[in-house]
This record gives structure tokens, sequence and C-alpha cells, in this order.
């Protein structure tokens, strides 16, 4: 059964009336204040700050090995 004119118009009202609920706000509105759900807490950027210098940490041991491995194969191949 193919809809016809008037059901087409009932729905058109009823999108044109719950238009403002129907659409979320958009992300990076400037008219939404911080709340607890937006805004990330400070043991975050800690964990962060954290990770970070694990990742610099590790990346240096690696490389002081690696500079080893490479003095060590010089010296033998002499």
């Amino acid at each position: 059964m193919l809809p016809t004119i008037s059901d087409w118009d009932l729905v058109d009202q009823a999108s044109l009336e719950s238009f403002p609920a129907s659409d979320p706000p958009a992300w990076g509105s400037h008219h939404a204040a911080p709340s607890a759900a937006t805004v990330a807490p400070d043991h975050a950027s800690a964990s962060r700050a954290r990770r970070a210098a694990r990742i610099a940490l590790w990346g240096l041991a690696g490389s002081v090995v690696l500079g080893g491995l490479i003095v060590l194969g010089v010296k033998l191949r002499r």
C-alpha cells in the first residue's frame, strides 16, 4: 500500500514540531557548559605524563643497548 499525501503531511508536521528536540547539539558548541562528563579528571593528564615518561625511558634504554651492540660489532670486525 502506497502512502497517501495526508500521511506524509502528518509525518512532516510531527517532524517540524519536534525539530529542536530531535537535533543534538553540535560538537564543540560554545553554548555547552563543561560538566563532569565532558571534562577529563586531573589524574588522566598525570597518567598520560607517566606513560610518556615510560616510553621515553624505554626509547633511551633501547638506544643505549643498540649503540652498545653496534660498538661491539665494530670492535669484533677489526
